[in-house]
């Protein structure tokens, strides 16, 4: 009995150092593998991180948590810094020399994977999610609609949508409690359908739920992105937020394809639309399907309509903490126009002290405060550090437009440095 005992207990430890061994053979093939990674990651500064986990754990909580965690990581490193989230190597970046070869590499203008899996349940292959192989080809088809003789057209649009946007702000005169975003969002819906769909959605009347859709689902996306126990398809399918959003896609899918079929009864602009092109594209050279169309739509529809109102709201906010620059705005603007004109594109170019006032609110609070990208060939930064194939990057944008290495006072709010004399010695890509 007690021999048995002893020869179950040897099978115990042999079985155990058997599977240890295995379990450490495949460890030295993972990391001999990855010994690339780890090569390049050596010579970056970064966090201390836990086994396994790395630093995961420094970037969990609610947005406003995670934000103001990787801003203050971005605030601890002086021109580039690496963190390991699980296996994942992140190169979080804040020089602009750096800025400049990665935004102009080919071979770092992949978007990150989380960004398109989470974004293609509502814009399915839009240029914002596509795979590269599609986001190419998609690219050179578009981009001749966004000419400049195209554009001037729509500006007519812009300033009737403004004039209603205005007759609407004179209610809150006086008033201190305003939402400003859910105002301006109502205008830039539609303008954004007017001038790329060539219909009319009078959200600004009250009469459209599309702007309430996109909400929705932005919420909802934002959140699963910050969740990282939502990126897992199979657990986030078992959630009310994904019921909830399945019913703003079908929403938002049938108002898209409506229009697409109805297009022949559609209010259109004098310039042709992103959808009248397209739909070129598709009957006159069969280079789009239905749903390539569709895609494209739902995703310039989201692009336009979100970041113009962010940015709208953002200059309306400086001129409002700046009266004397607003004075100077409106001034400007009277001398340009007159007291009753509508303004047109040939206006554009004669409001110098206006284009001052959006630059640098634009400076100040950048449109995204981070943009990720994944490296698919290894980039030289400099002698010392190359980005391996297989990291991410993450750019601190708002982290470089307030460095007080390249601005001096940055967060005060200063026109001056885009004055053509002040500018001229400034890297383009600070």
């Amino acid at each position: 009995m007690d021999s048995e005992l002893v020869l179950g207990g040897d099978g115990v430890f042999l079985e155990t150092l058997r599977q240890s061994i295995i379990l450490l053979i495949w460890y030295l093939h993972y990391r001999w593998k990855r010994r690339h990674l780890y090569h390049h990651a050596s010579k970056v500064p970064g966090l201390k991180g836990w086994p396994v986990v790395g630093n995961l754990f420094d970037f969990t909580g609610d947005a406003n948590e995670i934000y103001d965690k990787a801003s203050a990581h971005f605030d601890s490193c002086t021109h580039i810094t690496k963190a390991w989230v699980g296996p994942i190597l992140v190169y979080c970046i804040v020089k602009s020399e750096y800025l400049e070869k990665v935004l102009t590499s080919p071979n770092t203008n992949c978007k990150i994977h989380l960004y398109k899996k989470i974004g293609r349940d509502f814009v399915g292959n839009g240029l914002l999610t596509a795979p590269m192989s599609v986001w190419k080809r998609h690219r050179k088809m578009i981009n001749p609609i966004f000419n400049r003789k195209n554009l001037d057209h729509f500006v007519e649009v812009f300033a009737k949508q403004s004039t209603v946007l205005g007759e609407y702000l004179e209610k809150y005169v006086g008033m201190h409690d305003v939402d400003l975003f859910q105002i301006v969002k109502r205008c830039n819906l539609d303008i954004t359908c007017e001038t790329m769909l060539g219909v009319q959605t009078n959200a600004q009347e009250g009469e459209s739920e599309v702007a309430e859709w996109i909400d929705k689902f932005s919420e909802i996306m934002l959140y699963r992105l910050y969740k990282f126990w939502y990126h897992y398809d199979f657990i986030f399918k078992w959630t009310t937020l994904y019921n909830e959003g399945e019913e703003f896609i079908n929403k938002y899918n049938l108002f898209i394809k409506d229009i697409i079929k109805n297009k022949d009864k559609s209010v259109t602009s004098e310039s042709p639309t992103l959808l009248d092109f397209l739909l070129d594209l598709s009957a006159n050279r069969s280079e789009l399907t239905t749903d390539e169309i569709v895609d494209e739509i739902k995703t310039f529809v989201l692009a336009g309509f979100d970041t113009t109102t962010v940015m709208s709201c953002f200059v309306i906010t400086m001129l409002a903490m700046h009266p004397d620059i607003q004075k100077r705005v409106y001034d400007e603007v009277l001398t340009v126009l007159g007291p009753e004109r509508m303004s047109d594109f040939r206006d554009l170019p004669c409001l110098k002290y206006t284009d001052l006032v959006i630059k640098e609110t634009l400076r100040l609070f950048p449109v995204l405060p981070f943009i990720a990208r994944e490296v698919l060939e290894d980039l030289c930064l400099d002698e010392v550090i190359t980005l391996p194939k297989g990291s991410l990057l993450l750019l601190g944008v708002i982290q470089v437009h307030r460095s007080a290495e390249y601005w001096s006072d940055p967060l005060k709010f200063d026109l001056d440095r885009f004055l053509p004399e002040t500018a001229t010695n400034r890297h383009p890509f600070t």
